[in-house]
């Protein structure tokens, strides 16, 4: 039986998932969404070095963090920001990532490294990921700069098609730090940042992104 082009790409299309994730999918509820964790590649941790402490002490905060996300998922909460029931969560994606950063290298006390990453650099840094065998769409969050001097940190919330490491759509998020002890302080501003999806940004990006 000969089938016509439209309905052979339909068949070609439903057994690629990877070919259909699109900016829109990231808005359906009903669409799963993968949690990536913190990716920590263009980081810049700005002041506070003496307590920032040894590059032992701060691998064991990226992983910290990373972790503290799943520990305390109620509050936390990835998926509710996004309008999902649940998501999976695969952070050793980035954690495994995060073990070959020069963390080192991630000090400075210049103000001006506060935002200094643009989108094309996110895509940069997705494009560099390994994602073995996962697809569909994932979430990660590109961690900017934690600024003591500014008391800010920047974050890029970033959805991705697995399947062909596209950039769906990436957006900067600034947010203040709280707590007490450095992972805790930093942690704030992750939880802030989250709190910003929820409640507003979410359906900003709808708006901007969505097309039916």
């Amino acid at each position: 039986m000969k089938l016509s082009k439209g309905v052979l790409f339909g068949i070609l299309l439903a057994a690629s998932p990877a070919l259909s994730q699109t900016k829109s999918d990231v808005f359906m509820k009903d669409i799963p969404v993968t949690w990536l964790g913190l990716d920590f590649t263009s980081a810049k941790l700005i002041g506070d070095r003496e307590r920032l402490g040894s590059e032992s002490d701060v691998r064991r905060l990226l992983d910290a963090w990373n972790d503290l996300i799943l520990a305390e998922q109620d509050k936390f909460d990835v998926a509710k920001a996004i309008g999902r029931a649940k998501v999976d969560n695969v952070i050793d994606v980035t954690k495994e990532h995060n073990t070959e950063l020069d963390v080192m290298g991630m000090f400075s006390d210049n103000e001006r490294d506060y935002l200094h990453i643009k989108v094309s650099d996110v895509e940069e840094i997705i494009a560099g990921y390994d994602f073995k065998d996962l697809s569909g769409i994932g979430l990660m969050f590109n961690v900017e700069s934690f600024n003591k001097i500014n008391v800010e940190g920047s974050v890029w919330v970033t959805f991705i098609n697995l399947g062909t490491k596209e950039v769906l759509f990436t957006e900067r998020l600034v947010a203040p730090p709280s707590g007490m002890g450095m992972r805790n302080y930093w942690a704030g501003c992750l939880y802030d940042v989250i709190s910003k999806i929820r409640k507003k940004e979410f359906e900003m990006w709808r708006k901007k992104h969505y097309r039916p």
